[in-house]
């Protein structure tokens, strides 16, 4: 697994926690007195916080998850790395 795939999970995971324990909170917060519809929503508003992350990854142009993803990083990568040229030294002049 690529460091984008890890990512991509760690982001899928975060949306649905949030949304998930969001909801969970909005409807009473009884893990006890949870019934199926009460479920459903949960369920409901995890997987629709998935969604985005989802659709960025099916995006061919998403610079982050998208299929394009791995060249943008690599030529990312390429102008982090290259050297920047030596500056050459400035002799001032001392003033007569």
């Amino acid at each position: 697994m690529n460091a984008q795939q890890k990512a991509m999970l760690a982001s899928y995971g975060r949306s649905f926690l949030a949304a998930v324990t969001a909801t969970f909170m909005a409807t009473g917060g009884d893990l006890f007195a949870l019934d199926a519809d009460t479920a459903k929503a949960i369920l409901a508003s995890g997987i629709a916080a998935i969604l985005p992350v989802a659709l960025r990854y099916i995006n061919k142009q998403d610079p982050m998850f998208g299929r394009i993803a791995e060249v943008v990083a690599t030529e990312g990568m390429k102008k982090l790395t290259k050297k920047a040229p030596a500056k050459k030294a400035v002799v001032k002049k001392s003033a007569k």
